[in-house]
């Protein structure tokens, strides 16, 4: 905790004159932290994990034409390497009638609808690969899920017939000025109803989209639906695993609210080939004790069919956790 309080500090100190100049600016934290009981290839016991706790500030100033800026750094609660913050994100950009332009280091235009499906996102349980994981996304959703992209420069229209957006991204790889990655996309979105089409390619030697190798692509389906206290949300991804292998993910998720604290959540995912392929289940309860806190307890459990590429072929955690979120405006 005195590491957190230290951190928020610093953060405050560094970009006051960021927020001073901003006409909106919000500073915020997030603090996530689980025990989990683990059995997986390298792990069979309790797990005391921080899931990816962090600060940010983010801002913008204008009207008509506002610019943008939102810089996010990690806080973990257990880091004993000396290092209070460590690189998450940090891109800025312009907003107007034309649309929506960014450049920076960013949760790339592939990555981002998964990552906002994904209601266990940075807790705990199973990854893409079959083991035990603490931060990023859950088993049925492809590495591509993950990570960061640096020199992000994003494209987003504006809204066609009050209906339709289109994106496209270019991420730059600064040792070599011809071999760059690509992204495209669309996405449909009214009422309660969100569907899209999003998909990235690496250049012929660099991987600058990761969980994508290089001179590989991969293209994502995903949809949701979003219930009067109820969601369903589904993504589908193919990947290029090599120039003749593709892998495919399958992630189910659906939310309901058992009342106005708790919340049950449960996904299913499948991976059709691979080292982790298989099946797997995750289901949790998520109950606010606060405005701001909610403490959760989750399984998830995967059963992988390729027994020689993993030492347990049914990697389960069991956990338990909390989230408390802050957030401080300048006006």
């Amino acid at each position: 905790m005195k590491k957190i309080i230290l951190a928020v500090l610093a953060v405050s100190l560094l970009l006051s004159p960021l927020t001073a100049m901003a006409g909106n600016a919000t500073l915020y934290g997030k603090m996530r932290y689980s025990f989990a009981s683990v059995q997986d290839d390298t792990v069979d016991g309790l797990v005391a994990a921080d899931n990816t706790s962090l600060l940010g500030v983010k801002g913008s100033y204008g009207d008509d034409m506002k610019a943008f800026f939102h810089l996010q750094t990690g806080a973990k609660a257990d880091d004993n390497s000396g290092t209070a913050l460590a690189q998450r994100f940090f891109f800025a950009g312009l907003k107007s009638s034309l649309g929506k332009v960014q450049y920076g280091r960013m949760t790339n235009a592939y990555k981002m609808p998964g990552f906002k499906l994904d209601r266990f996102y940075n807790t705990a349980g199973v990854n893409a690969t079959g083991v035990s994981s603490y931060g990023g996304a859950t088993y049925g959703l492809s590495g591509a899920t993950n990570g960061f992209t640096d020199n992000a420069l994003e494209f987003t229209s504006p809204k066609i017939a009050d209906l339709i957006t289109a994106h496209g991204g270019l991420y730059v790889d600064d040792a070599n000025t011809d071999d760059h990655g690509y992204s495209y996309g669309a996405k449909i979105a009214t009422g309660s109803i969100m569907a899209g089409v999003v998909g990235a390619t690496n250049g012929n030697d660099v991987a600058t989209v990761p969980g994508v190798a290089a001179d590989q692509s991969a293209v994502r389906g995903y949809g949701k639906y979003q219930g009067k206290g109820y969601s369903l949300g589904v993504s589908y991804e193919n990947v290029e695993d090599t120039a003749t292998t593709d892998v495919n993910y399958l992630y189910v998720i659906g939310s309901y609210n058992v009342s106005d604290k708790l919340e049950a959540i449960a996904s299913y995912g499948n991976v059709d080939s691979g080292a982790a392929e298989g099946d797997g289940f995750t289901g949790g309860l998520f109950y606010s004790i606060a405005p701001n806190t909610q403490v959760f307890a989750l399984v998830s459990a995967v059963s992988l069919d390729d027994s020689s590429s993993h030492a347990e072929d049914n990697p389960t955690v069991y956990g338990i956790g909390f989230f408390h979120n802050f957030s401080m405006s300048s006006n």
